[in-house]
């Protein structure tokens, strides 16, 4: 039978049947590290098996720099170095630049004792349409609008519609056979005309 000094030996030397034989060894002690630490903890934004990839790293790490002449066991020194990842990923975790990054409620959540007000009561939405002011203040403005560009010429409201639609002067004053300068006068003709209504 081949002893973990002897697997150790292969793994350094790129045997992967060898890599795989000692992650089985040890495959369900680091499933335990982290469940282990998930229930003690209850950490936010990771999960069990968030845990074992760190508890995994550790493992990896273990095998390159367990050294036999410190006299240490290798399955101490294993568990030592699982626990060690699992507990540093725990910690930063627990740093609130992380919370930040991974903070997930749901909509449905309920914040009212009385379950009467739930979290997507509270959101802002940023359409519009949600506001009934904003809307009757939008409308208004259209009304306003139009009736402004009633009073221009034709060449006035398409060079209004393309300036809408984000053309730049150039642009606008290839489209329409007209100067930049051209279409430069004809919105500042329109502003002027919207702040002295206004």
């Amino acid at each position: 039978m081949i002893g973990d000094y002897e697997y150790l030996y292969m793994i350094r030397q790129n045997d992967r049947s060898a890599m795989d034989r000692v992650h089985q060894n040890f495959n369900c002690l680091m499933w335990k590290r982290a469940h282990d630490h998930f229930s003690i903890q209850k950490p936010q934004g990771i999960g069990v098996e968030d845990l074992y990839q760190e508890g995994y790293i550790g493992f990896y790490e273990s095998l390159f720099s367990y050294q036999e002449s410190r006299g240490v066991g290798f399955a101490f020194y294993v568990n030592l170095c699982v626990v060690s990842s699992v507990k540093t990923a725990l910690r930063k975790c627990r740093g609130q630049s992380y919370r930040l990054l991974d903070s997930r409620y749901s909509l449905d959540m309920s914040i009212a004792e009385d379950d009467s007000i739930f979290l997507s009561d509270l959101v802002e939405s940023r359409d519009i349409r949600s506001n009934p002011q904003l809307m009757a203040n939008y409308y208004e403005a259209q009304v306003y609008l139009r009736g402004v560009l009633s009073k221009m010429t034709l060449v006035e409201q398409r060079v209004f519609e393309l300036r809408e639609e984000g053309y730049g002067y150039q642009e606008i004053a290839d489209k329409l056979g007209i100067t930049p300068k051209k279409v430069d006068n004809i919105v500042q003709k329109l502003r002027r005309i919207v702040i002295r209504e206004a």
